[in-house]
């Protein structure tokens, strides 16, 4: 499982995933094979405590870089 989801963020933060160009430049939410957009404030804290409860355990919140941008 830890895997697979290594495996996801790795294409996903290379540019290689089908939505890393939907999602380049913001915040997204990753559990298991599923990649969730990060909503702004109080909304933000429920999809997280929402998706806690449905798999038991904290997805993880990444960034995902615009690859014609330099970031430093």
């Amino acid at each position: 499982m830890e895997k697979r989801k290594e495996k996801i963020l790795n294409i996903l933060l290379s540019g290689r995933h089908p939505l890393s160009k939907k999602y380049a430049g913001k915040h997204v939410l990753v559990i298991e094979d599923k990649i969730i957009p990060l909503k702004k404030g109080k909304k933000a804290v429920k999809d997280i405590e929402k998706l806690e409860l449905k798999y038991g355990r904290t997805p993880t919140i990444v960034f995902v870089p615009r690859h014609d941008i330099s970031y430093i």
